[in-house]
């Protein structure tokens, strides 16, 4: 029926018999010793060596074992129907009856009740220790009742012994089945209360903040091992011990905050603890004193952590300097000066036209950088208006605007801490938030929107654009001061044009890529298609190059010539991004410094094609007439 183990230290025969059967109905395992007082605190010393969970016993006998030991103690109770049955009896033998019971646990509310039921006159001898107990007794022996009734067994043969009559309190069946029903509970009820208390306890040493408590007398009562660790102590020989008396009481008040409860920042000889004390509050009363204390690099560590954890959705470089296609002497130096660059911690200013790499280069920093392991954030300044671009760099506080996220939003420079944040096409931010940046370049501290706190942040900048600054710096449209901070090291990303001994390798790349993606078997480039590519001069550099292939590889059939077909996609883009009104030729979309360059660049390429001026004057969209006049300064043209 139950796992709790019982030891019972019975005080006379009939009562271990009742005992035995009672547990043998209730499928118990107990076992019963037979003694009284002394001897039967000597039974249940054994009983606690034994390992029992609990010890049921009765009277006097029963109270002296539960002031002896530290197990849990069910004292079998005196009911009134046992009182009544031992007054009956005594009736029965005489008169004058004399009965010796304890003051509290024998004397029940329905004693005169009895009495009056029985119709007898009973003399009350109460007692409250084993002392009185024995002078009651005498008093009793030197009287001249007729029986005396007791609850004692100890009583019981005195009585006898000195030709008293005597009638002994028997316990019944309902109070012995109660009392190893109460004490199932009780050990149950301990137990659960253990393993609440272990479980609490588990959590309170498991934790990383160390714990301290402090009671009413400025005694430490617990220590955690964080705490025993964190402080170098040894809570073997502090717990216990008030806080004055210990070797330690001067670094201990320092970090107890005074008695005081409230947060605070506190050096402790050359370490560093953030601190939390407050009350204990136990029944509305404040008890003890709970201090909560963690080291400040434990702290910083777990802020670290916790940002990196918010960028595992992707937000990290992927890109390493390896992944840098291409051979020619521009572009390993450039690499060379960005690995230089990596190594400083200096803010970056990238610049390159639109499509050269610019991001890839801005990875490859960071990856080569010693803030690899943080992140790395990008943003693209371009593509947010201002008021959102604001709230997604430095973040806000809940309420901050209408429409702001409950509980407020982390910005990307707190997110980026420790690592590296990117800002593409920073030459598109508006002047409050380039004021904004600046305090951020200078102060290394950010300050959320609707917030008055300032929050330091360890981040890199490196910064892009596809245009000169110091133009926008000129217009009015770009702060001195920002440019200045920014281009403390300039690295400037070469086209693709000035680069033409890389289209093979890229051109490859991008077929094998894009091949692989889309499950085909393609051709591979000839080396006439790859003359096609290296005479055109990619306005929109590896981007407009990697279109091109992408194209190349969903249109290309087996055994089609791949010349014609890059051929026809370059005349393509040409018509696309090269289109000519046909009453105004200034509307011609190339960025090119001059329309000169742009014409000649266009018209030579599509010579070298084998276009006829027919064919050229269609893809650029103007008159032969017109086609002929402009290509009179170009040397090399001889048009069919």
């Amino acid at each position: 029926m139950s796992d709790v183990k019982i030891g019972v230290v019975s005080t006379y025969p009939e009562l271990s018999q009742l005992i035995q059967q009672i547990s043998g109905e209730m499928k118990l395992d107990l076992e019963v010793k037979e003694a009284i007082l002394d001897e039967g605190v000597a039974c249940a010393y054994q009983f606690e060596h034994q390992g029992v969970d609990v010890i049921i016993s009765r009277g006097a006998t029963g109270r002296k074992i539960k002031k002896a030991i530290s197990l849990p103690v069910v004292l079998i109770e005196i009911t009134s129907f046992d009182v009544l049955q031992a007054l009956h009896t005594a009736k029965g033998i005489g008169k004058k009856i004399a009965f010796l019971g304890h003051r509290i646990h024998d004397f029940s509310l329905d004693f005169n009740s009895i009495i009056k039921i029985l119709g007898i006159e009973v003399d009350y001898y109460p007692y409250s220790d084993t002392l009185e107990m024995e002078r009651q007794a005498e008093r009793i022996l030197r009287s001249d009742v007729d029986v005396m009734v007791s609850t004692g067994l100890c009583i019981y043969e005195m009585a006898k012994s000195s030709g008293i009559n005597a009638v002994l309190v028997k316990s019944g069946y309902d109070a012995i089945y109660g009392s190893i029903k109460r004490a199932i509970e009780l050990v149950h009820g301990i137990r659960q209360n253990q393993e609440q208390s272990k479980r609490f306890r588990s959590v309170l040493e498991l934790t990383n903040d160390g714990i301290i408590i402090l009671d009413d007398n400025k005694r430490i009562s617990f220590m955690n091992k964080a705490a025993q660790n964190l402080l170098d102590m040894d809570a073997g020989k502090i717990v216990g011990q008030y806080i004055d008396d210990i070797r330690e009481s001067s670094i201990l008040k320092s970090l107890l905050n005074n008695n005081h409860s409230g947060e605070a920042f506190k050096e402790v000889g050359r370490k560093q603890f953030w601190v939390n004390s407050m009350p204990l509050t136990i029944n509305n009363k404040e008890k003890d004193l709970l201090v909560l204390f963690q080291s400040a690099d434990r702290i910083q560590d777990m802020e670290h952590n916790l940002r990196r954890q918010l960028f595992k959705k992707g937000l990290y470089a992927k890109h390493t300097f390896e992944d840098i296609i291409g051979n020619s002497p521009i572009l390993k130096e450039t690499i060379e000066s960005a690995k230089k660059f990596a190594a400083a911690n200096a803010t970056v200013l990238i610049c390159g036209e639109s499509g050269t790499g610019k991001e890839l280069f801005a990875q490859s920093i960071h990856n080569e950088s010693d803030r690899r392991k943080a992140p790395f954030v990008a943003i693209n300044c371009a593509a947010l208006p201002e008021n959102l671009l604001e709230s997604e760099l430095f973040g806000y506080e809940e309420g901050a605007f209408t429409g702001a996220k409950k509980g407020g939003k982390i910005g990307l420079f707190e997110m980026a801490h420790g690592g590296t944040i990117f800002l593409d096409e920073i030459g598109e931010m508006t002047l409050p938030v380039q004021a904004r940046l600046l305090r951020v370049l200078q102060e290394r501290e950010i300050m959320r929107l609707g917030s008055d706190r300032v929050i330091p942040v360890d981040v890199r900048i490196i910064a892009a654009t596809n245009y000169e600054l110091y133009q926008a710096v000129a217009e009015g449209k770009f702060r001195s001061d920002l440019y200045h901070r920014l281009e403390v090291l300039n690295l400037e990303i070469p086209p693709l044009r000035a680069r033409k001994e890389d289209i093979d390798l890229l051109a490859n790349y991008f077929v094998n890529l894009y091949a692989f993606e889309e499950r085909k078997n393609v051709p591979a480039l000839s080396k006439e298609a790859l003359e096609k590519l290296k005479k055109y001069d990619w306005p929109g550099n590896i981007r407009e190059l990697q279109n091109v292939i992408h194209k190349y590889v969903l249109l290309v059939e087996q055994k089609q010539d791949c010349e014609d077909l890059i051929n026809k996609l370059i005349n393509d883009k040409i018509r696309k991004t090269y289109k000519v009104r046909k009453d105004d030729e200034d509307s011609i979309t190339l960025k090119i410094s001059k329309l000169e360059d742009m014409e000649k660049q266009v018209i030579e390429y599509l010579l070298s094609t084998g276009a006829t001026i027919k064919e050229i004057s269609e893809i650029l969209g103007t008159s032969r007439t017109t086609l002929w006049r402009k290509a009179k300064s170009l040397d090399k043209v001889v048009f069919r």
